[in-house]
Protein backbone atom coordinates (compact mmCIF):
# COMPACT_ATOMS: atom_id res chain seq x y z
CA UNK A 1 0.00 0.00 0.00
CA UNK A 2 1.40 3.29 -1.00
CA UNK A 3 1.46 6.07 1.53
CA UNK A 4 0.05 9.39 0.23
CA UNK A 5 3.48 12.12 -0.05
CA UNK A 6 2.87 15.42 2.23
CA UNK A 7 2.95 18.23 -0.49
CA UNK A 8 5.18 21.07 1.51
CA UNK A 9 3.00 23.98 -0.39
CA UNK A 10 0.07 22.13 1.27
CA UNK A 11 1.60 21.59 4.72
CA UNK A 12 2.27 25.50 4.39
CA UNK A 13 -1.35 26.07 3.97
CA UNK A 14 -2.43 24.05 6.79
CA UNK A 15 -0.24 25.74 9.81
CA UNK A 16 -0.85 28.98 7.93
CA UNK A 17 -4.73 28.18 8.67
CA UNK A 18 -3.60 26.66 12.20
CA UNK A 19 -2.04 29.93 13.48
CA UNK A 20 -3.87 32.19 11.93
CA UNK A 21 -7.61 30.12 13.20
CA UNK A 22 -8.99 31.65 9.33
CA UNK A 23 -8.44 30.61 6.04
CA UNK A 24 -8.86 34.71 4.98
CA UNK A 25 -5.78 35.43 7.52
CA UNK A 26 -3.73 32.70 6.46
CA UNK A 27 -4.16 33.66 3.20
CA UNK A 28 -3.48 37.34 3.57
CA UNK A 29 0.12 35.79 5.08
CA UNK A 30 0.73 33.83 2.26
CA UNK A 31 0.37 35.98 -0.53
CA UNK A 32 -2.63 33.74 -1.70
CA UNK A 33 -6.83 33.99 -1.96
CA UNK A 34 -8.57 32.75 0.57
CA UNK A 35 -10.65 30.58 -1.95
CA UNK A 36 -6.70 28.93 -3.13
CA UNK A 37 -6.17 28.22 0.77
CA UNK A 38 -9.25 26.30 1.10
CA UNK A 39 -8.50 24.42 -2.19
CA UNK A 40 -5.40 23.23 -0.62
CA UNK A 41 -6.60 22.49 2.57
CA UNK A 42 -9.36 20.42 0.68
CA UNK A 43 -6.52 18.41 -0.91
CA UNK A 44 -4.89 17.39 1.71
CA UNK A 45 -7.61 16.25 3.49
CA UNK A 46 -8.60 14.12 0.76
CA UNK A 47 -5.13 13.12 0.35
CA UNK A 48 -4.71 11.95 4.03
CA UNK A 49 -8.88 10.74 4.54
CA UNK A 50 -9.23 12.54 7.59
CA UNK A 51 -10.85 16.23 8.39
CA UNK A 52 -8.08 18.35 10.24
CA UNK A 53 -10.56 21.41 10.80
CA UNK A 54 -13.64 22.20 11.99
CA UNK A 55 -15.04 25.11 10.67
CA UNK A 56 -18.11 27.12 11.96
CA UNK A 57 -18.85 30.59 10.49
CA UNK A 58 -17.42 31.89 13.12
CA UNK A 59 -14.22 29.74 13.89
CA UNK A 60 -11.66 27.52 12.48
CA UNK A 61 -10.36 25.22 14.98
CA UNK A 62 -7.86 22.01 14.53
CA UNK A 63 -9.86 18.60 14.71
CA UNK A 64 -8.51 15.80 16.53
CA UNK A 65 -6.10 14.59 13.12
CA UNK A 66 -5.11 18.71 12.35
CA UNK A 67 -3.61 18.38 15.99
CA UNK A 68 -1.40 15.85 15.64
CA UNK A 69 -0.74 16.90 11.87
CA UNK A 70 0.89 20.15 13.21
CA UNK A 71 3.56 19.49 14.74
CA UNK A 72 4.89 17.14 11.98
CA UNK A 73 4.19 19.58 9.46
CA UNK A 74 6.27 22.40 11.19
CA UNK A 75 9.04 19.63 11.45
CA UNK A 76 8.81 18.74 7.19
CA UNK A 77 8.61 22.19 6.91
CA UNK A 78 11.85 23.01 8.79
CA UNK A 79 13.66 20.42 7.54
CA UNK A 80 12.72 21.30 3.90
CA UNK A 81 13.95 25.07 4.05
CA UNK A 82 17.33 23.53 6.16
CA UNK A 83 18.17 21.17 2.97
CA UNK A 84 17.01 23.36 0.49
CA UNK A 85 19.62 26.39 2.49
CA UNK A 86 22.42 23.65 2.64
CA UNK A 87 22.21 22.62 -0.93
CA UNK A 88 22.31 26.36 -1.95
CA UNK A 89 25.22 27.15 0.07
CA UNK A 90 23.71 30.80 0.36
CA UNK A 91 26.54 33.07 1.22
CA UNK A 92 24.39 36.41 1.15
CA UNK A 93 25.00 38.31 4.25
CA UNK A 94 23.81 41.74 5.14
CA UNK A 95 21.79 43.60 6.85
CA UNK A 96 18.29 45.22 5.83
CA UNK A 97 16.56 47.91 7.92
CA UNK A 98 12.63 47.79 7.33
CA UNK A 99 10.17 50.33 8.19
CA UNK A 100 6.76 49.09 9.18
CA UNK A 101 3.71 50.14 10.01
CA UNK A 102 2.32 48.79 13.55
CA UNK A 103 -0.20 45.85 12.06
CA UNK A 104 1.86 44.86 9.48
CA UNK A 105 4.79 44.32 12.31
CA UNK A 106 2.29 42.33 14.46
CA UNK A 107 1.11 40.39 12.24
CA UNK A 108 1.94 40.22 8.40
CA UNK A 109 6.05 40.66 8.41
CA UNK A 110 6.98 38.29 11.27
CA UNK A 111 6.01 34.98 9.70
CA UNK A 112 7.58 36.54 5.88
CA UNK A 113 10.73 37.15 7.78
CA UNK A 114 10.33 33.86 9.46
CA UNK A 115 10.39 32.08 5.94
CA UNK A 116 13.22 34.92 4.38
CA UNK A 117 15.65 34.13 7.03
CA UNK A 118 15.44 30.49 7.32
CA UNK A 119 16.84 30.76 3.48
CA UNK A 120 19.08 33.62 4.35
CA UNK A 121 20.60 32.71 7.89
CA UNK A 122 23.16 35.30 7.49
CA UNK A 123 20.92 37.93 6.69
CA UNK A 124 20.21 40.43 9.52
CA UNK A 125 16.83 42.23 9.91
CA UNK A 126 16.28 45.43 11.19
CA UNK A 127 12.37 46.28 11.84
CA UNK A 128 10.87 49.45 13.36
CA UNK A 129 7.34 49.92 13.62
CA UNK A 130 5.04 52.98 13.20
CA UNK A 131 3.63 56.24 10.85
CA UNK A 132 5.03 54.84 7.40
CA UNK A 133 4.55 58.28 6.10
CA UNK A 134 7.45 60.14 8.17
CA UNK A 135 9.54 56.94 7.11
CA UNK A 136 9.19 57.13 3.48
CA UNK A 137 11.32 60.38 3.67
CA UNK A 138 13.68 58.75 5.28
CA UNK A 139 14.06 55.65 2.63
CA UNK A 140 17.50 54.71 1.60
CA UNK A 141 19.04 56.88 4.84
CA UNK A 142 17.74 54.74 7.91
CA UNK A 143 15.41 52.21 5.56
CA UNK A 144 16.06 49.97 3.40
CA UNK A 145 12.74 49.13 2.62
CA UNK A 146 9.19 50.75 3.81
CA UNK A 147 5.91 49.10 4.02
CA UNK A 148 4.27 51.04 1.30
CA UNK A 149 7.18 50.54 -0.90
CA UNK A 150 6.91 46.82 -0.26
CA UNK A 151 3.19 47.01 -0.97
CA UNK A 152 3.99 47.80 -4.78
CA UNK A 153 6.72 44.88 -4.89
Amino acid sequence: MNLPALDPELLQAFVAVADQRSFTRAAATLNRTQSAVSMQIKRLEDRLGVELFHRTKANVDLSPSGEGLLGYARRILSLNDEAIAHLRERKVEGVVRLGVMDDYGASVVPPLLTSFLAGYPLIHVEMQTGLTSSMQVRLGEIYDLVDSVLMQL
